[in-house]
């Protein structure tokens, strides 16, 4: 088999070259799942390997919090400190028992982070999310959810309190971002009997993160999609253009049902993003 049958159609039949057939297409899918594969398997022999870098600011965080309020009229959030440091210890928990949910494998609330540090709420909730770059993209990603805009803009909630903390989750350098908000009924703490509450230490940053993470998964896997993607579509061009100049005018339903798959995974890539929320 010549060389020149993989990437140009064949002279005498016009069949597309090799490297633009089903099977082919096929081979690209897998190694492509290979490669995913391929990044969980290196979290996992090598934790912190893997990761993508961030610059989300506590103060960003609140401020954009507070301009969505403020579109509705709402009476705009404060930070609290000690809600700031039941934030911080919902953040140190899932890194330590490597978890990405409202409710820790041992069972911890949302809830109890806030009791344990002397945070007594009336109303309280939380918005989470990870792996994003900026603090911008995790408001809007939180204002794009139902059920974490309606934390955002929840005017029963008078407090807020944030925590950016990197460490290693299921084996790759993540940033996490734990948003709870509250309100407090004071003058009920000021009448009430005061439990005896166990505060603990405010967190400090966990800098468990690589000083250098070498690889971030979600930018090599959205250059090698990409890549990919473009190198069909050269393939497909240089086939309409030998078959042009052979004199066979072709632009067949297998032309066509390329371009839509290739139209559709660009898309997808091209917005897809790494962060997550929960």
């Amino acid at each position: 088999m010549t060389l020149h049958k993989w990437f140009l159609p064949h002279k005498d039949t016009h069949k597309k070259a090799h490297l633009l057939s089903w099977e082919a297409l096929l081979i690209y899918v897998l190694l492509f799942v290979l490669l995913q594969v391929s990044f969980s398997v290196l979290g996992n022999i090598a934790p912190g390997i893997l990761g993508t870098s961030s610059s989300i600011q506590k103060q960003r965080i609140i401020e954009l919090t507070n301009i969505e309020r403020a579109k509705l009229g709402l009476a705009l959030v404060s930070e609290n400190q000690t809600l700031d440091r039941a934030a911080e210890a919902k953040a140190a928990n899932m890194f330590a028992e490597n978890y990405w949910a409202h409710f820790a494998p041992s069972g911890k609330s949302p809830w109890d982070f806030m009791i344990r540090v002397g945070y007594r709420f009336v109303f309280a909730g939380e918005n989470l999310a990870k792996n994003f770059s900026n603090s911008d993209d995790v408001v809007v990603a939180w204002m794009n959810s139902p059920s974490h805009r309606e934390n955002i803009i929840n005017g029963k909630y008078r407090d807020i309190g944030i925590a950016v903390e990197d460490g290693v989750l299921s084996g790759q350098s993540t940033t996490l971002v734990v948003q709870m908000f509250g309100t407090t009924d004071n003058l009920a703490l000021a009448v009430a009997e005061q439990p005896e509450i166990t505060r603990i230490p405010a967190v400090a940053s966990l800098n468990t993160t690589s000083e250098k993470v070498l690889v971030d998964p979600f930018k090599v896997t959205k250059s090698i999609g990409l890549s990919l993607i473009s190198f069909i579509v050269i393939l497909l061009l240089v086939d309409m253009i030998v078959l042009r100049r052979r004199g066979v005018l072709r632009i067949s339903s297998h032309h066509l049902a390329h371009m839509a798959v290739l139209s559709v995974a660009g898309a997808a890539i091209l917005t897809a993003s790494p962060g997550n929320i929960l």
